[in-house]
């Protein structure tokens, strides 16, 4: 709380120097004996990771980190939902039409639910299983996964978070695809401000039921997953009205087809929302509801009740809160689609970096081509994407945590990291395979390749569960309100800045513009992770800072409404939204790296550097414009990230195979002997 109300002081007084610097005294030299300690380890990082050979036993080691040191029962659902992937039915189809390729996995759907490893109940009780399952799908096909996330992540999870016991029910159906279910909620007008969505559900008392319609044409229900062919049940997302009076936002489920003919009911009519770029086997529809009558039952009501008589009730009688514990109630799938990113980025990362170690381009006369991988170029482009990776893996294993065993408290927490990670790993995400693409050539381009097909299929997911830019301004207000109550002494909103606030660095780094590490650039200083972590600290607060001067200048001289004042700021929004989620990336890492045995943490601390450094380098003119290193450190920055690289790149081979991903997804013929594949004309 000291450390808070010296912030507090900064923020009211830019002047007070003296008391400034005495601050800065105190805990830098309280931080000095510990970094002192590290410095021959720090020094030696670079010498102490080439030493070590990731032999098998290493590499089990990082993918228990990548997982999550997972227990006996989440390998053994792991196993068997690989060995069920190996039915024929699952085999790498990357040729059929496009309507075969929607026949396919739906029955790719179907052949899951047989004896299914994931059930209904399991989304809500372990949340983990859940996501390890969709997160493996990714690696059999991308459009299995996205349906297969559809039905059990957002139709059946909804039917099991935002319902109550008598709605369990359904559940036997749900996981054996007896009631094929979408979720209905974007509609033509409204994406990302779901406030905004104008189907209504108007309670009948005379009947019990509820009515659902469509009341214009931007009402209807758009690009919704499976509802164009093979979904027989929704979950429509409607504003509740009973006697006159509108409650907004409510679920229900509703029937839309039959389910052994798959024709609309009455009063519901459906579209194909047709082929897309990509994820051409998920069947995206629109649907139009005539005054559909549904029984009262069918309302999802855990959030919101009616009585036969039509009377409302609530547990949260607030409704701004109550619509937010709605979505908050479903972020579970937000994380998900992060954690399918992150498969994504590996499989492309396995197959360009396998490749890299084989393809030849290049070199000396009369001697053999340098490898690509030997270029520094190449390390350049590919080893940071896999050293975000592996931090991204850790980061979402946290929040995964965090969600399975959230309470009323942290709520909120949750659901705002799963913006943040959700965002910047779906981000990088499309880098990642881009870059991937690019660094195999025309052999990126294959389909049998998987890349580019991975690519196309997995770019929804910048938008699709919340599109990245609006995610991002949901964390960066969550800050400023977090800042704002401390100083009024308001109730806490989140804990999303206590961990940075206990660290102790603030005193430093807000107020000392020239404090002794800025012109260092010597190798020892930056291969140290944690005097690198104290850059990533001090620009999220510099920019915290900054924001919130700016939208006070823009409010009271500039005459602007709030609204305005934060549309008009939206370049630094984003930026402190990223800032933040990078520093809470790197934190939770690190906190990962001291519990690593010994004989991997030189490597986890190569890619924690590396990470560090690129992300730096990104941003090197903020940190230059702003003063926190001079221009020959960031020249220093550069030659050291290359010589992270060049270390790591006996390591290359075996931290891909630490994703563990299956053989027999490991199908791309660039992985393997390319030369004997390509010189038999009948393969592709």
């Amino acid at each position: 709380m000291e450390r808070l109300s010296v912030l507090c002081n900064h923020f009211d007084n830019d002047d007070n120097n003296q008391y400034l610097l005495q601050s800065n005294d105190v805990v830098a030299t309280s931080t000095t004996n510990s970094n002192n300690q590290q410095t021959a380890s720090v020094n030696n990082l670079l010498q102490l990771s080439s030493k070590i050979q990731l032999d098998s036993n290493k590499i089990e080691k990082l993918t228990a980190i990548l997982f999550d040191h997972p227990d006996k029962q989440l390998q053994e659902d792991r196993n068997r939902l690989v060995d069920k992937l190996k039915d024929p039915i699952f085999e790498w189809k990357p040729y059929v039409s496009f309507h075969e390729l929607r026949e396919l996995t739906q029955n790719r759907l179907v052949a899951l639910s047989h004896d299914p490893v994931l059930k209904c109940s399991e989304i809500v009780t372990n949340y983990k299983k859940f996501s390890m399952f969709q997160s493996t799908l990714v690696y059999s096909d991308m459009s299995l996964a996205v349906k297969s996330s559809v039905h059990w992540g957002l139709f059946a999870g909804s039917v099991a978070c935002l319902g109550t016991e008598k709605h369990e029910k359904y559940f036997n159906d749900i996981d054996t695809c007896k009631m094929n279910g979408c979720f209905a909620l974007t509609e033509l007008g409204h994406g990302s401000n779901v406030k905004g969505v104008e189907t209504i559900a108007e309670y009948d008392p005379a009947t019990q039921e509820f009515i659902i319609h469509t009341p214009s044409d931007t009402a209807q229900k758009i690009w919704i997953g499976n509802a164009a062919t093979y979904g027989c049940f929704a979950t429509v997302f409607a504003n509740l009205v009973s006697n006159g009076q509108n409650y907004g936002l409510h679920p229900f489920l509703v029937q839309i087809r039959d389910t052994k003919t798959l024709e609309p009911l009455k009063g519901i009519s459906t579209a194909d929302n047709g082929p897309k770029i990509g994820l051409n086997g998920v069947d995206n529809g629109r649907i139009w509801f005539n005054k559909v009558r549904i029984p009262k039952d069918n309302l999802l009501n855990k959030f919101g009740d009616i009585d036969n008589a039509g009377v409302y009730s609530t547990p949260i009688k607030n409704p701004n809160v109550r619509f937010n514990s709605m979505l908050e109630s479903l972020i579970g799938g937000r994380i998900t689609v992060a954690n399918m990113a992150n498969s994504a980025a590996k499989m492309g990362l396995y197959i360009a970096i396998s490749y890299a170690f084989t393809r030849r381009q290049f070199g000396p006369t009369n001697q053999k081509e340098e490898l690509l991988i030997d270029y520094i170029t190449h390390q350049r482009r590919l080893f940071p994407q896999l050293a975000e990776v592996y931090i991204n893996q850790v980061g979402i294993n946290y929040v995964i945590n965090k969600f399975q065993n959230k309470t009323d408290k942290d709520a909120r927490d949750v659901f705002l990291l799963a913006c943040g990670f959700k965002a910047a790993t779906t981000w990088n995400r499309s880098k990642t395979l881009q870059l991937c693409r690019e660094c195999c050539g025309g052999q990126g381009m294959a389909a049998s390749n998987k890349i580019g097909i991975l690519r196309a299929d997995t770019d929804v997911d910048l938008t699709y569960e919340g599109d990245n830019t609006v995610l991002m301004q949901a964390v960066s207000k969550a800050l400023l309100q977090e800042f704002k109550s401390y100083f009024t002494g308001t109730k806490r909103i989140t804990g999303m800045l206590s961990y940075t606030y206990s660290k102790g660095h603030i005193g430093i780094f807000l107020r000392n513009k020239n404090f002794f590490t800025k012109r260092l650039h010597t190798e020892s200083h930056l291969l140290d992770p944690d005097v690198l972590l104290d850059a990533f600290i001090y620009r999220e607060f510099k920019l915290l800072r900054l924001l919130i001067k700016t939208l006070r200048g823009k409010v009271k001289n500039e005459k602007m409404s709030g609204i305005q004042a934060w549309n008009s700021s939206l370049d630094l929004v984003l930026q402190l939204a990223n800032a933040y989620v990078e520093r809470v990336s790197i934190e939770k890492f690190l906190e990962e790296v001291q519990k690593a045995s010994d004989d991997i943490k030189p490597v986890l601390l190569s890619l924690c550097v590396l990470y560090e450094l690129t992300k730096i380098e990104n941003d090197l003119g903020w940190f230059l414009s702003n003063k926190y290193f001079a221009p020959i450190k960031g020249q220093a920055i550069g030659n050291t990230i290359n010589k992270v690289c060049n270390s790591l790149r006996d390591h290359a081979i075996p931290l891909v195979k630490a994703f563990d991903i299956p053989s027999q997804f490991l199908t791309a013929p660039i992985i393997g002997d390319w030369v004997a594949h390509y010189s038999n004309p009948k393969n592709f």
